[in-house]
């Protein structure tokens, strides 16, 4: 969550992936991996889109924004959802090509550890 709260106040949002790539790294199994990642950012998002809507009014901002795509003010709270939902999904990528990535390197190494013992003759 470090990691994600960090990678906030860059203005490349698409680096949000890292994050959930480390939470998927810490675990095993793919399904802990990408709820990990998902959870993770998701969190993070949700406090920091928080407190910029309670502090710099950002809501208007969105508000604003939803009254151009769907023609009338009131709107701000589905793109204040998509922006959390976008945030879980790459969350959620990450975790899953974290977790993906050391279920790989796992079994590399069990093929070359199996691989370096003698084989028994039959």
């Amino acid at each position: 969550m470090i990691i994600t709260f960090f990678l906030l106040f860059v203005e490349i949002w698409h680096l949000i992936i890292i994050p959930g790539l480390v939470a998927g790294i810490f675990n095993k199994k793919m399904k802990r991996g990408i709820y990990s990642g998902a959870l993770g950012v998701t969190l993070v998002w949700l406090i920091y889109m928080t407190l910029a809507i309670l502090t710099r009014n950002a809501y208007a901002n969105l508000d604003q924004f939803a009254g151009l795509i769907f023609g009338e003010l009131g709107y701000g709270w589905i793109l204040f959802i998509m922006i959390l939902l976008f945030g879980t999904l790459f969350g959620a990528l990450g975790g899953a090509i974290g977790s993906g990535l050391v279920i790989f390197i796992d079994l590399k190494q069990m093929d070359r550890v199996d691989n370096t013992q003698p084989r028994e003759e039959r």
